[in-house]
C-alpha cells in the first residue's frame, strides 16, 4: 500500500471515529432516559424511546430487554414474548438478572425461552450439518453450540432430543478429525501414480454381510510400473441402527486408508461420512484391515485406497 493511499485510509478511519463517537454517546444517552422513563412507569413513553434506538441496528441486548419490560408492563404479552425471541435467538443463553427483574418478568421470560430452546436447537444441528456436508470449517464450533444447549437445564426433560447428543457428538468429532487431518500424508501422496480410485464397495447389511464388487474403477494393473494392493482381511462393524427411521434408511460413504509396504494400514480417514455412529467404529476396525502391498516395478510401496460403504436396511 503506498503511503498516499496509507493516509487516506488513515484520515477516513479518524472521520469515521469522529462521526460515530457522538452517536455512541448519544445511543447511551438516549438509552438511560428510557429507563428513567421505565422506572417512572412511563411505559409508552419509554417504548416510543426504546422502537427509536431499535432502529438503528444492531440493538444492545440491554435495548430489547428494556422493550421487553415495557412491553410485559403495557400487557402487550404477543409482542413481549416476540421480543424474547429475539434476544434467546441472539443470545441463547442469555438471562434477565435476577437482583434487576420483578419474579413475574423472570417467569415469562423463563417460559418461552424453554419453549423455544427445542426448536433452535433442531435449527442449529440443520445448520451445521448442512456446513458439515460442505466440508466447510464452520461446522465445529456450531455443532459444539448445539452440545452446549443440550447441557441448558431448561432441555434436561426435553424427550424430543433424547437420542441427539450422541449423534452430535459423533459428528463434532469427525469435524474435529477433518480439520486436523484435512489431506493424507504427503509421503502417501507422492508414491501413487497415477491416484487410487475406489477399489472396492462393500456392502453390509444389519448382519453384517459383506460383498465386494469388480475393482473396475481402480488404476490398471501395471499402469506406470504400478500394481494396487490386494484385498486380504477387510472387516467391518456390525451395523446396530440406533431408531426405527435408521433402521429403515439407507447409508454411504467413503473411507480412505493409506497402507505401507507392509501392507499394514497405517491412517485411515473419514472422506464422506456413513453415520455419526458408525464412522468411529468403522475407523477403527479399518486399522486392522489387512493387504497385500501394492507394487511399483515389482517392489512394495505405499499406497493410498478408498473404499466405499454402504448400510443397508434388512429385508
Amino acid at each position: 500500500m503506498s503511503a498516499t493511499r496509507m493516509r487516506h485510509t488513515l484520515i477516513l478511519g479518524l472521520i469515521a471515529w469522529f462521526i460515530l463517537l457522538p452517536a455512541t454517546a448519544g445511543a447511551q444517552e438516549t438509552l438511560a432516559h428510557a429507563k428513567d422513563l421505565y422506572l417512572a412507569a412511563a411505559y409508552d413513553e419509554a417504548l416510543a424511546v426504546l422502537e427509536q434506538l431499535k432502529s438503528q441496528p444492531p440493538p444492545s441486548t440491554e435495548v430489547q430487554q428494556y422493550r421487553m419490560f415495557c412491553l410485559l408492563a403495557l400487557q402487550r404479552g404477543d409482542e413481549a414474548r416476540k421480543a424474547i425471541e429475539d434476544i434467546v435467538t441472539a443470545d441463547p443463553f442469555y438471562r434477565p438478572s435476577e437482583t434487576q427483574t420483578s419474579p413475574r418478568i423472570l417467569s415469562v421470560f423463563q417460559d418461552t425461552r424453554k419453549a423455544m430452546l427445542p426448536g433452535l436447537v433442531q435449527r442449529t444441528y440443520a445448520n451445521a450439518k448442512a456446513l458439515f456436508e460442505k466440508k466447510d470449517p464452520q461446522a465445529l464450533p456450531q455443532f459444539e453450540l448445539v452440545l452446549k444447549l443440550l447441557d441448558d437445564p431448561d432441555l434436561k426433560n426435553a424427550a424430543q432430543l433424547t437420542d441427539m447428543r450422541t449423534v452430535v457428538s459423533g459428528f463434532r468429532d469427525l469435524s474435529k478429525a477433518m480439520a486436523s487431518a484435512s489431506a493424507p500424508p504427503a509421503a502417501a501422496r507422492q508414491v501413487e501414480a497415477p491416484p487410487i480410485r475406489p477399489a472396492a464397495d462393500i456392502v453390509t447389511t444389519q448382519t453384517a454381510t459383506i460383498v465386494e464388487t469388480p475393482p473396475a474403477t481402480s488404476a490398471p494393473e501395471g499402469a506406470f510400473g504400478f500394481t494396487p494392493p490386494v484385498v486380504l482381511a477387510q472387516p467391518i462393524p456390525r451395523w446396530e441402527p440406533p431408531s426405527t427411521v435408521d433402521r429403515r434408511s439407507a447409508f454411504k460413504g467413503l473411507i480412505e486408508v493409506t497402507i505401507d509396504e507392509s501392507g499394514n494400514v497405517t491412517a485411515a480417514t473419514i472422506q464422506q461420512s456413513v453415520h455419526p455412529l458408525y464412522d468411529p467404529k468403522l475407523l477403527a476396525m479399518a486399522r486392522t484391515w489387512k493387504y497385500k502391498p501394492a507394487l511399483r516395478n515389482g517392489v512394495p510401496t505405499t499406497s493410498v485406497k478408498v473404499v466405499a460403504i454402504q448400510l443397508q436396511p434388512s429385508k
